[in-house]
């Protein structure tokens, strides 16, 4: 096997289905040089801009992994593994670093089940919405109905699914305290009145541009740390729209809907917010009544 060829192998992984429990998929190449190693971290993460966490590092294995961070990847192999990073994917756990074998250094691909923690223990068919409600404890109560059709004509734009869902259920509010969740509403407008407000300051959404521009950030959370949560428009379907991270110059990008995002960011450690090391979470409404 080429490396071009385990690179093509490796996504052709990412993209399917996780392999079974127990039954990781493994796979190596000569690497006498550590540029196929190179090249296989740059094709894996580059599709992620996510970083890697290293597991092995000069044969020295980090003493705190869980299968949840990857310990799957490291228990195939022995003293023979020599570094090891990993990157986690939802259900995939995908690793990547050296072998010392005795007929030269090798670059070694491995991938393995990984129960992911935005689906498991969750009733089968429910929606993001729905998970959301069922990590915070929402007790769901009748909210003011959102007029859609008005509130996409006034932005211009169809929403995402997901979000409309969310904001249906949820209302204006906060999760953990940490995410100000941003729905249409009569008093101020909601995500109207933000997004009018956030096109007076294109300067502040660079190297982006600011919606209604093609293609540009139209933002539908914010946070206490001075994180701003916006969707990179400009799919011709709103559900591919992806999520965006950060501020001005630093964005960080997550190929999923607002849904699985919040979700993650609550319950997913790999995502990397201060929130998942809560044991509990929680939704509190613009009135202030926690659920």
């Amino acid at each position: 096997m080429t490396i071009n060829e385990l690179i093509a192998f490796a996504q052709e992984l990412i993209d399917g289905p996780p392999p079974a429990p127990g039954a990781p998929v493994i796979r190596e190449v000569p690497d006498p040089d550590g540029s196929a190693l190179a090249a296989l971290d740059a094709a894996v993460t580059g599709t992620s801009k996510r970083t890697t966490r290293s597991l092995v590092l000069d044969g020295f294995v980090d003493p705190t992994l869980t299968d949840s961070t990857g310990a799957t990847l490291v228990a195939p192999f022995g003293p023979e593994l020599r570094q090891l990073r990993a990157w986690i994917h939802r259900s995939h756990a995908v690793g990547f670093g050296r072998l010392d074998r005795p007929d030269g250094p090798r670059t070694v691909l491995v991938v393995a089940h990984r129960d992911d923690p935005a689906h498991s223990g969750f009733p089968a068919g429910s929606s993001w919405a729905e998970r959301l409600a069922i990590v915070v404890g929402l007790c769901p109560h009748p909210l003011p109905p959102i007029d859609w059709p008005a509130v996409e004509a006034a932005l211009g734009t169809a929403l995402p699914r997901d979000y409309k869902e969310i904001a249906d259920l949820f209302g204006d509010g906060t999760f953990d305290d940490y995410v100000f969740f941003t729905a249409p509403n009569p008093s101020d407008g909601g995500i109207v009145m933000s997004a009018e407000v956030d096109a007076r300051y294109p300067d502040l959404w660079e190297p982006h541009t600011v919606y209604p521009a093609p293609g540009g950030l139209l933002r539908w959370a914010s946070s206490e740390r001075d994180l701003d949560f916006v969707w990179q428009t400009g799919a011709a379907d709103a559900d591919d729209w992806p999520v965006l991270v950060g501020e001005y110059g630093a964005w960080e990008r997550f190929d999923c809907g607002v849904g699985e995002f919040l979700l993650r960011m609550l319950v997913d450690e790999q995502v990397g917010f201060p929130t998942t090391r809560l044991d509990t979470h929680y939704f509190m409404g613009r009135e202030g009544e926690e659920e």
